[in-house]
């Protein structure tokens, strides 16, 4: 006697739930998504001008920006006391100023390499007061500009400030 024949179990391929799976996570993505971050021309967007001021003057000195107070978020108050660093953020704003004690130190207008991306972008500038108390913007070690597209800044260690 022959055995039964078995029957051949036929697997689809593509089944039912692993379409229903796959069209979940699609609409997912999308819906979750932040949309390409282009801002769209709506104005909506707020890109993050971060400065680091660096004062290594026996004095306090008070930075400040055309564009408007820090925001919120900022972790720093506007003013660096002697042989300290700050970090303050604002809303970016073109053209702009940033100010160290009400005198500008840089001028968007006057930026040899010019604002990178016309402003639409995170940037950050970093001011040094010197220990004869002129203030000057720092050359970025990684664009050779004075403002550089970006978002991280770190600060100096307290002792490496002052001598």
């Amino acid at each position: 006697m022959r055995p039964p024949v078995a029957r051949r179990r036929v697997r689809r391929l593509v089944t039912p739930v692993a379409v229903a799976a796959t069209l979940a996570l699609l609409m997912t993505a999308c819906v979750s998504g932040d949309g390409g971050g282009g801002g769209g021309g709506n104005g909506d967007a707020e890109y993050v001008l971060r400065v680091l001021m660096i004062n290594a003057h026996t004095e306090a000195h008070t930075l400040s920006y055309s564009g408007g107070p820090p925001l919120p978020d900022s972790v720093d108050g506007e003013t660096a006391e002697s042989c300290t660093a700050i970090i303050v953020s604002y809303a970016v704003t073109v053209p702009f100023e940033i100010l160290v004690d009400g005198v500008p130190v840089m001028i968007s207008d006057e930026l040899p390499e010019g604002v990178p991306q016309d402003g639409e972008t995170d940037l950050v500038a970093v001011i040094d007061v010197l220990e004869d108390g002129t203030a000057q913007a720092s050359q970025n070690q990684s664009s050779g500009g004075a403002l550089e597209p970006g978002r991280q800044v770190g600060k100096p260690a307290t002792q490496g400030i002052c001598p």
